[in-house]
């Protein structure tokens, strides 16, 4: 065998009973303490298994950090499906868990100001060396006006959005993608311009169908579209105040992109139902990637590669999709990418041993720790060969017979401090069915591309100004309108997209606008 959110209706009593609390109280040391850990219930677990509170993995994490602490561990378990709401729920009862956590930075960010949190500075300071170390990207955006009320997990995956292109087809034509330094494929606006209206005139399938080379992903999701936009932005004279608090579309450059998916639109390079289609599941657009009907497409870059990769490749085993970026016309590369934060961790005010929170937090910023829960254990679960990482897939007899757990339902929901690996391991596509492998191998490829010139919106500390409040639901984003823009006459554009913005700007964005700049220059006035 081998071994292989509280809610800022907060009642004012519950606020004034916390004043008591903040970093600077004095902790006493105590045995046998209870710590209690919100967990997840995704209601996915098995007989097996156990539960999302009682399996496997908490015993590890109780014999390897509690027992040693003198510290009880108790796992709370939340329903994932309403899990800002059960939050506020237990926040305004003075009843949450010793550890909370939300994708939702606004919500605890409140939680925070309402005066229900500790502010972890000092703690992190006494308690958390590895924290610190570990997570120095993502803790400053836990940070508000002063207060760490939070300890953002690190995203370590922040490639947001990339283009993909059949590379079987260029070759077939004769048309060689050039690298750059860093060895990810990249191509001209001119070039890419060219080859979609050659494709349009090929059916390299022999489909017997219209092709619509450059794929756009429904009106509802246009915007997977931006890393070709992109490519027509004057970065040069884009200011950081532009670029923080102007809605994108107002960035130098924008219009222009938008205007070049106009004219493809209009040449017939893309498919006129993009417009009408609703259907959230890419239904529309992996028929046409799996018909051999699209060359190009933007889409999110994803670890499993985009979706419809692997129908395409079940359908056809030699299509090869890569992902590249354009050159920008004018030069500097740009690319929005994610900031390197996943969900927000906090400490209620209402914790008798906050300390005990942060050590706990700590063990899992440990690289070995999180290994265990992101991988099992090596030898046992996976093996590593170079940076790869290949799971190990146990027999009956080892299910059966092992001290070991094989299942790993919850483990990604105790992880806590890291959204992704950040040992710079990738997933080997060793033992995978040949679509996944490739997908996989995709993936890899397309986190690296989405990258190039990227950038991360500015980070405004969870702070809204009271014209975000005011217009939130009211004022609508200008670029639900792309759509329209990119499937308008060519004589309609310009009229068209100026319209857009001023609507938006008539309609309180400039007031958003405004008051953005006003808070975007007291953060900087305070660094």
């Amino acid at each position: 065998m081998k071994k292989r959110f509280l809610s800022t209706m907060l009642a004012s009593t519950f606020v004034l009973g916390l004043t008591g609390y903040g970093s600077s109280a004095v902790f006493a040391d105590e045995e046998n303490t209870t710590l209690q850990i919100m967990v997840y219930d995704r209601g996915n677990t098995t007989e097996t298994y156990g539960s999302a509170t009682d399996n496997y993995w908490t015993r590890w994490l109780q014999k390897e950090f509690g027992d040693p602490n003198n510290i009880t561990l108790e796992y709370v378990a939340v329903p994932r499906s309403e899990d800002d709401k059960k939050i506020n729920t237990m926040m305004a009862a003075g009843e949450a868990p010793d550890i909370i956590f939300s994708y939702t930075g606004s919500m605890m960010n409140q939680f925070g100001k309402d005066g229900g949190l500790y502010d972890l500075t000092d703690l992190i300071d006494e308690y958390g060396p590895t924290l610190k170390e570990n997570l120095a990207s993502s803790l400053p955006y836990g940070v508000s006006e002063g207060h760490q009320w939070t300890i953002p997990a690190v995203r370590t995956q922040a490639g947001w959005q990339t283009t993909y292109i059949r590379k079987d087809w260029l070759d077939e034509v004769g048309y060689e993608l050039q690298t750059d330094e860093d060895g990810i494929y990249h191509m001209s606006v001119d070039d890419f311009t060219d080859l979609l209206h050659q494709f349009k005139e090929l059916d390299p399938e022999n489909q017997g169908s219209e092709m619509y080379p450059l794929g756009v992903i429904g009106a509802w999701n246009a915007t997977q579209t931006r890393p070709i936009i992109f490519s027509y932005l004057d970065v040069a004279s884009m200011t950081d105040e532009m670029h923080a608090c102007y809605n994108e579309m107002f960035w130098p450059g924008y219009k222009e992109g938008i205007r070049y998916l106009n004219t493809l639109y209009n040449d017939g390079i893309i498919d006129p139902d993009f417009m009408v289609d609703t259907d959230t599941g890419y239904t529309a657009f992996k028929g046409l990637l799996t018909n051999g009907r699209v060359l190009a497409f933007g889409h999110d870059a994803a670890q499993s590669g985009p979706n419809g990769c692997v129908d395409l490749y079940e359908a056809d085993p030699d299509a090869e999709l890569v992902s590249f970026y354009l050159d920008n016309v004018n030069g500097e590369q740009f690319n929005r990418i994610y900031a390197p934060t996943g969900m927000y961790i906090a400490v209620p005010a209402s914790c008798e041993h906050p300390e005990n929170a942060i050590k706990y937090l700590d063990f899992l910023a440990d690289y070995d720790n999180a290994k265990v829960l992101q991988y099992g254990f090596e030898g046992v679960h996976y093996e590593l060969d170079g940076n790869e990482v290949i799971t190990i897939t146990p027999t009956d007899e080892e299910k059966s017979s092992s001290e070991y757990d094989y299942e790993r339902i919850t483990c990604g929901d105790m992880m806590l401090v890291y959204n992704g690996n950040p040992y710079g391991f990738v997933p080997s596509s060793e033992g995978m069915e040949p679509a996944k492998a490739k997908a996989n191998d995709l993936g890899t490829m397309c986190l690296k591309s989405a990258l190039v010139g990227g950038q991360v919106d500015y980070n405004f500390q969870g702070i809204r100004t009271e014209a975000d409040e005011e217009y939130a639901g009211i004022v609508s984003d200008p670029q639900t309108n792309i759509p329209l823009l990119i499937s308008c006459s060519p004589e309609e554009f310009d009229d068209m997209y100026d319209s857009v913005l001023n609507d938006y700007l008539e309609a309180g964005g400039q007031e958003i606008i405004d008051q953005k700049i006003a808070l975007y220059k007291e953060l900087e006035a305070a660094k």
